[in-house]
């Protein structure tokens, strides 16, 4: 994380045996989010703290209907006002990333809708949760980097969720190291 390369976080075989492809929010280059959204092929997320969205001005979706636990805090989508096109290019997505990590950002800095979609970890961490999201935000914590991700779920060629098989296929595919959220858990509870 600290070196701005790639990870495959997956979670355990018991609760959605998943990967993301991810990668330190303040390593995101319009390379790196390409390689995401071409090679991992999943919605391009962002994952982060309540109080980070809070910054920036970014609401939550309020949840119904599904599992508390298993269902992160999704945000509304949004682009960065200035300094890119679109919004949906690589460059675009990059771009509004980066903005989101500049000590001054604020709500006059973004435009809703958009094309980065936010998660918020739980604001409990780990003891609550332990999906995709706060692995993510805790890794990047751990690295001693700004406790943002970029994550990216890995689908197959045939537009199915990869599974542990197919994950551990295409990290040796793309030469990414693997890790396990309980690998995170387990650390940040070491480091605490």
């Amino acid at each position: 994380m600290q070196e701005g390369r790639f990870l495959v976080l997956v979670d355990s075989r018991d609760r959605e045996n998943e990967g993301d492809l991810i990668i330190a929010a303040e390593h995101l280059t319009a390379d790196r989010a390409a390689f995401m959204m071409r090679e991992a092929r999943g919605m391009f997320l962002l994952s982060t703290t309540q109080d980070h969205l809070r910054q920036l001005g970014i609401a939550l979706i309020e949840p119904h209907g599904g599992d508390m636990q298993m269902t992160p805090r999704m945000g509304l989508p949004f682009d960065a006002r200035h300094g890119i096109r679109s919004g949906i290019a690589a460059a675009d997505r990059a771009e509004t990333v980066r903005q989101t990590l500049l000590a001054q950002a604020g709500p006059e800095d973004f435009v809703v809708p958009g094309h980065v979609q936010p998660l918020a970890e739980h604001e409990q961490g780990f003891a609550a949760r332990q999906g995709h999201t706060e692995g993510s935000v805790g890794l990047a914590r751990l690295a001693g980097l700004f406790p943002a991700a970029m994550m990216s779920e890995i689908l197959t060629d045939a537009g199915e969720m990869a599974r542990r098989d197919d994950l551990e296929k295409f990290a040796a595919r793309h030469k990414i190291g693997i890790a396990t959220v309980e690998d995170v858990v387990a650390c940040a509870c070491a480091c605490s």
